[in-house]
């Protein structure tokens, strides 16, 4: 058995010698081509931490594992996520860790245009989900609609609902006769795809130096899943020279191509400041503030907050009118003859809880509002 382990950004062939150069795990149809290739049909072991990236690099691995003749074993060890799931959703067998995550969602992109274009953007949107779609119903035998609903939802799922959903077969360690040595499986690095506009920069700056391939390559379209990423550095033989294979740290990065290294951290800084107004603005919401204050400083999304706010004030709602009922029973109102006989005391107690649930509801419906406001950002 051959065992891979894969672990980075899921890129497209055309930017992959880009990230290898940078020091940038990352996975790639075509260094997981090569790795088919050295199997040979061999049965496969393959060890997957990614947070996802190019959507279209995700379906063409998928297409190569389901179309590999030797029998294909996908082991989660910490995340795999958006195009990740689909890559993993083209195994034989999909083992996860217990420590492990699951996550799917609708696929993004960056878009700039007129609304002709946006519109365009859209229905090829909706098509890549589509696709999405098609590999999670015949891994999971689930219905579409159950996972378009999932998909919206950017469901989170840990190894034991991953396996109730059918995302994965069995969760690792479940049996004695698991091999611990399994245990010392790389996670890999996480990290985020780099912009178009940064691509192109370093596209130019790298041919300068005769780094990649010399013709040009016309652009690919790029409909990525873009979440916190994580994924094993696989490098196609063809890009390996010395100076390639040598990784660039954050500070060299900096000091032999300032112009890049600012292009990159204006990218961050752009999308914090996104991220931080987007929280900010749903701090408007009742009891909001100290769930956004936590949300900014530990880094989560405007989506994962806007979610635990709804679920916040959904618990808030239902204990208070807990509260109106049983504070109604101990003071005994029900033994006191109300001024107006058609309204009892569990009529008003019923009215009380409908009244906190509509206000639940109201507030729900602003975040949402904020939250398309700011794109889910």
């Amino acid at each position: 058995m051959k065992v891979i382990r894969l672990s980075g950004v899921v890129v497209g062939d055309r930017d992959g010698y880009i990230y290898d150069y940078y020091g940038i795990p990352n996975i790639s149809p075509g260094a997981v081509l090569q790795h088919l290739a050295d199997a040979d049909g061999d049965d496969l072991e393959i060890y997957l931490s990614s947070g996802g990236g190019n959507a279209s690099s995700g379906s063409e691995i998928f297409t190569y594992l389901k179309e590999y003749k030797g029998f294909v074993t996908v082991k989660i060890p910490s995340l795999a996520a958006s195009a990740a799931t689909v890559m993993a959703s083209g195994a034989d067998k999909v083992l996860i860790s217990p420590t492990a995550q699951f996550m799917i969602h609708n696929a993004s992109v960056w878009a700039a245009g007129n609304k002709k274009i946006h519109g365009q953007t859209y229905q090829m949107l909706e098509s890549v989900d589509e696709g999405m779609v098609n590999a999670y119903v015949a891994k999971t035998g689930r219905t579409a609609d159950e996972i378009r609903t999932l998909m919206d939802n950017e469901t989170f799922m840990n190894a034991q609902r991953a396996v109730e959903l059918g995302f994965a077969d069995e969760i690792m360690f479940a049996s004695d006769q698991q091999e611990q040595a399994v245990a010392s499986a790389d996670t890999g690095e996480f990290g985020t795809m780099l912009p178009p506009e940064v691509l192109d920069k370093m596209r130019v700056e790298l041919r300068a130096k005769g780094v990649g391939p010399s013709a040009k390559v016309p652009a690919e379209p790029v409909a990525n899943v873009v979440t916190p990423q994580a994924v094993v550095h696989t490098e196609p033989e063809a890009n390996k020279t010395k100076e390639v294979n040598k990784p660039m740290d954050i500070n060299e990065l900096k000091a032999s191509h300032p112009e890049v290294y600012a292009q990159v951290m204006a990218s961050a800084i752009a999308t914090e400041r996104d991220r931080i107004s987007g929280l900010q603005a749903l701090a408007k919401a009742p009891g909001a503030e100290a769930i956004v204050a936590a949300a900014i400083a530990s880094g989560k999304s405007v989506n994962e907050t806007s979610h635990e706010i709804v679920m916040a004030l959904t618990t808030a709602s239902g204990t208070q009118a807990e509260l109106h009922k049983q504070d109604a029973i101990a003071s005994q109102a029900a033994a006191v003859a109300p001024n107006d006989p058609t309204i009892t005391p569990e009529a008003k107690a019923v009215e009380e809880e409908a009244q906190a649930q509509k206000e639940a509801e109201e507030v729900r419906a602003e975040i949402e509002r904020l939250v398309q406001k700011q794109g889910g950002k």
